[in-house]
C-alpha cells in the first residue's frame, strides 16, 4: 500500500519564494495518467459506525487525512491513516474506508485522474480477506 507524507525536504522553487513539500515528485506519474482526465477534487466525511461501501472503478484516488484517524482497505492490506497521511489508490482496486475509532468521525481531500467514460459509477463489490487486520486501542 502506497502512504505518503509531507514531512519530507522541501524542494525550493518560483525564484526562492516558495518550499515545496512533494509527495509524488513532478513528472512522477505521467505514464501511468497519460490518457486521463481530472475527475473531481473534494473534501469528504464519515460519520462514526459509516463506511464507504467496497468498489472499484477505473481512476486513480488519492486521500488525504485532515482530521481524525481512519483505517482503509485496498484490495487485501489493510492500513491505519493518521491526519498528513496521503494514501494512493491504484486504478480498479477494491477499496474502502471507515473511522479508525468507534464515536469517531474523520474528515480527508481527495482527487482522482480517471480513465473513464462520461458519467463514471463505481462497481460495488466485496473486498478480500484482509492479510493484516487494523486493531486501534
Amino acid at each position: 500500500m502506497d502512504v505518503r507524507s509531507a514531512k519530507v525536504e522541501p524542494t525550493i522553487e518560483h525564484e526562492g519564494t516558495c518550499l515545496t513539500y512533494f509527495m509524488f515528485p513532478k513528472e512522477s506519474v505521467r505514464q501511468e495518467t497519460m490518457g486521463s482526465y481530472l475527475e473531481y477534487v473534494a473534501e469528504f466525511e464519515l460519520k462514526p459506525g459509516a463506511s464507504l461501501h467496497p468498489h472499484y472503478h477505473d481512476s486513480m484516488e488519492f486521500y488525504r487525512i485532515l482530521e481524525g484517524e481512519a483505517v482503509i482497505q485496498i484490495e487485501d492490506e489493510q492500513r491505519l491513516l493518521q491526519p498528513g497521511d496521503l494514501v494512493h489508490i491504484p486504478r480498479n482496486a477494491r477499496h474502502s474506508i471507515w473511522p479508525a475509532r468507534a464515536g469517531k468521525s474523520f474528515r480527508a481531500f481527495s482527487f482522482a485522474a480517471s480513465f473513464m467514460g462520461e458519467k463514471p459509477e463505481p462497481i460495488n463489490c466485496d473486498l478480500p480477506e484482509p492479510k493484516n487486520t487494523v486493531v486501534v486501542e
